[in-house]
């Protein structure tokens, strides 16, 4: 994907390092397997091509246009009464061409707009290539230039992206089967144009300034426009926050049944966030993704949900969700093709698309989809303009957990700004003070100040790993942000640790055997609503704290300390009292298990741990969080068994069908990273590079007995 966003994103361009420039007249190459350790066989593949997604390529893309439709390889029409081809025309209306119908450029109002009862909308004729005077003239101008380089190039998408056409009021609704309707063929403007019901306000005070618009907030960068071209001049009314859940009623069952799921089962912990204080993912999200012009967008939401709904399902197949997530990618790239005006509808897709990247384990695109993120988000929005809706602030708090968790994996910098992470800092402290009651702001004051941590986590690392800067200032600054960790904790807000919502009752409790390493029914660690993401925060500070300490023994080539061990257990005890707990929120596990991950590589190497720690991980798969191959063929090194690269679990215990083939198309996708950086992301060189797999196999005592401790409440 992002050798596509290279062509449509000035930032972006001749980044990767990618040697395939024209992925238009690529050709899928299957990839080669990489060797497996012992005699375990590469993961299952399955004909995907046959379902018309594209599962790997030499480049971290998610979809190409076969290259038989080049334009340079495309026969010319045919003459005679019995083949017409119509030539794009520029000065037809903005409706007819999004509809893919030919206009008649009739002014002020053309026939199918005025059949249609539909907005028409031309382009300013100063802009229109080839048109002088009248719209008579314009047709012959484009007549005579058959061989319009841009008219092929977008007719070249759109027979990549297979929209279907939109059907005209004059003809027949019968004649289109309802089991076969698209939501490409819901009435489409553009990703942008969007407007709410009259009812909403729009309020230009707290949308973002655009460039060429007045706008009293500061400028914003316009360093990376050049590939943009603003088609309006509005404020974007999906900054404004709707006034109840939306009516869905007149879009298709399957679509209106996904949304109900979203909104019934999906929570924001789905997404690896701790807070959501406007609702926005239950509420805003639905509604901003039924608007007229975001059909991408729709369809990545129903997708996410769809993918939810397949995993759990034991007739699962592949085909139930992929449609709605190759529809929304198809999607996206005809927006980006047609160079309309990016903006939040765009920036929601992309994120909701890099979430599903990461479900199914393909960190490789997941990277180009947050690189793509980080222009649109930069030319939206500035770090004195993005505080002041809903939207935008979840939006940033999306962004910010894959900037962060690029960086920490891959070894390298976040690429937003430090004034990004301080800024919704400094909002959350103005917003606690103003209200000092209120729970979810002082969540969010203590999440973002943790992600202002990891940042300044990821630059010490990335500087050091590259030899930027001497050992005795490395040490000093490790040293200062170490202090900042255990200040965190020290300062954590008392009514966040509420003992009211401790969990001390556990009805569910089961008795404790030898296969367990931690005692997850030890009141301490474990909050109900609405104080429960205070367990997920717990869950991260002690995840950092390791991270952050290893590289300490890891500079000093020295033996991981007991207090990494220690650390590690209470990261288990989290996760694991999370996990047995009956009023857990759904995707609660989510932000948790990348904890889980660091904690594995400190705890004993023996049986009976990873045992424990596969079983785990077989259940995060199970709720659809796929982990890449590389972190299995990892984790197999770890444990000593080369089996856990095929499963987690021996005679394939607990892998469904819809799994194992799921794993497969990940598996291929993300087989071939192209750069330096995807490579690192891939191998996520930043933690198993640090990591010693060869030394002895270690007793220990866990908080099951005596010896090690087990979770520290914030308190």
């Amino acid at each position: 994907m992002s050798d596509y966003y290279q062509q449509y994103l000035a930032s972006m361009a001749g980044s990767g390092g990618s040697p395939n420039q024209n992925p238009q007249g690529a050709q899928y190459q299957p990839h080669q397997h990489p060797a497996l350790p012992g005699n375990i066989s590469p993961p299952l593949t399955t004909p995907y091509q046959s379902l018309g997604y594209f599962p790997g390529f030499a480049d971290p893309i998610m979809f190409q246009t076969p290259k038989g439709q080049g334009g340079r390889n495309r026969k010319k029409s045919a003459t005679g009464a019995d083949h017409v081809k119509h030539r794009r025309t520029r000065s037809g209306c903005y409706t007819c061409r999004s509809r893919r119908v030919k206009c008649d450029e009739a002014h002020p109002i053309c026939e199918r707009c005025r059949k249609g009862k539909r907005d028409c909308v031309y382009p300013d004729p100063t802009s229109s290539k080839g048109q002088a005077g009248s719209s008579k003239d314009a047709a012959l101008t484009q007549e005579s230039s058959p061989n319009s380089s841009q008219d092929e190039a977008d007719e070249d998408l759109e027979r990549s992206v297979k929209l279907e056409p939109i059907i005209d009021e004059e003809k027949s609704i019968d004649s289109t089967s309802k089991s076969t309707h698209s939501l490409t063929s819901l009435p489409r403007t553009s990703t942008t144009s969007t407007s709410f019901q009259k009812s909403v306000t729009r309020q230009s005070s707290e949308t973002p300034s655009v460039e060429g618009a007045k706008s009293a907030s500061p400028a914003i960068s316009t360093s990376t426009s050049a590939s943009f071209t603003p088609s309006f001049q509005i404020p974007d009314p999906l900054l404004q926050l709707p006034i109840s859940r939306p009516d869905w009623s007149h879009l298709p069952a399957d679509i209106q049944s996904h949304l109900a799921y979203f909104c019934e089962h999906i929570t924001y912990y789905n997404y690896g966030l701790v807070n959501d204080p406007d609702n926005f993912f239950n509420l805003i999200l639905p509604s901003l993704a039924i608007q007229s012009g975001n059909e991408a967008l729709l369809n990545a939401v129903v997708g996410f949900a769809a993918y939810h709904r397949t995993i759990q399902n034991p007739n699962g197949r592949i085909q139930d969700f992929l449609r709605y997530y190759n529809t929304s990618v198809t999607l996206l790239l005809s927006y980006l093709k047609r160079r309309e005006k990016q903006s939040t509808a765009t920036l929601l897709t992309i994120l909701q698309l890099a979430t599903i990247e990461e479900y199914l384990g393909d960190w490789v695109n997941l990277m180009g989809h947050q690189k793509a993120a980080l222009e649109i988000l930069t030319r939206l929005f500035a770090p004195q303009t993005v505080m002041k809706s809903a939207t935008s602030q979840i939006l940033l708090s999306w962004y910010i957990r894959f900037d962060v968790f690029v960086g920490m994996m891959g070894g390298f910098e976040t690429n937003l700004p430090r004034e990004w992470f301080s800024t919704v800092v400094s909002f959350c402290q103005g917003q606690v003070e103003k209200d000092p009651e209120n729970l979810g702001m002082k969540t969010e004051l203590h999440a973002s100040a943790l992600r202002l941590i990891s940042r300044d986590m990821s630059i010490l690392y990335a500087r050091g790993g590259r030899g930027e800067i001497s050992g005795a200032d490395f040490a000093t600054e490790h040293n200062r942000i170490t202090d900042r960790l255990y200040e965190w904790r020290v300062k954590f807000d008392p009514a966040l640790t509420n003992p009211h919502y401790r969990v001390t009752d556990f009805k569910h409790k089961v008795p404790l055997d030898d296969d367990d390493i931690v005692n997850p029914y030890k009141p301490g660690c474990l909050y109900e609503y609405p104080l429960f993401s205070t367990t997920v925060l717990t869950a991260e500070w002690h995840s950092i704290l390791v991270m952050h300490k290893s590289q300490e023994a890891f500079a000093l080539q020295q033996k991981p300390s007991d207090e990494l061990r220690s650390l590690a257990y209470a990261i288990c005890e989290i996760f694991e009292a999370v996990q047995l707990w009956p009023s857990a929120p759904n995707g609660a596990l989510i932000p948790i298990q990348a904890c889980l991950a660091i904690a594995a590589l400190f705890l004993p190497r023996d049986s009976r741990h990873h045992m424990w720690l596969r079983r785990k991980y077989a259940f995060l798969e199970s709720l659809g969080y796929v982990f890449p191959l590389t972190i299995r063929a990892r984790m197999a090194e770890i444990f000593r068994d080369p089996s856990c690269i095929q499963w987690w679990l021996p005679n394939d215990e607990g892998l469904s069908p819809v799994l194992r083939t799921i794993r497969a198309f990940a598996d291929e996708r993300n087989a071939n990273p192209v750069s330096q950086e995807t490579e690192a992301i891939r191998e996520i060189s930043a933690i198993f590079a640090k990591m010693r797999f060869n030394h002895d196999t270690e007793q220990a005592v866990s908080p099951t007995g005596s010896t090690n401790s087990g979770a520290s409440s914030l308190q």
